[in-house]
């Protein structure tokens, strides 16, 4: 699941373990400041596990809206 809030870029996904769960995981872009030429990246790792895909990627998107919201300038 792709999504833009804040001024970020969201890209939310699953990762399916050996072991059945799901893990839940974000990547999290921002556009350059005006001046520098690299994009702020941040990667969530492994947030949380569950038993499907859908709750995983659910736990993903709320992570990654707080996670925004509390960096956005």
């Amino acid at each position: 699941m792709r999504f833009d809030y804040e001024g970020f870029h969201v890209d939310c996904r699953s990762r399916h373990d050996q072991d059945g769960l799901y893990y839940a995981q974000a990547h999290i872009t921002k556009a350059p400041a005006k001046g520098n030429g690299h994009p702020e990246r941040h990667e969530s790792g492994d947030i949380d596990a569950f038993d499907n895909d859908s709750d995983a990627i659910a736990c993903a998107r709320a992570w990654a809206i707080d996670w925004c919201s509390e960096h956005a300038a």
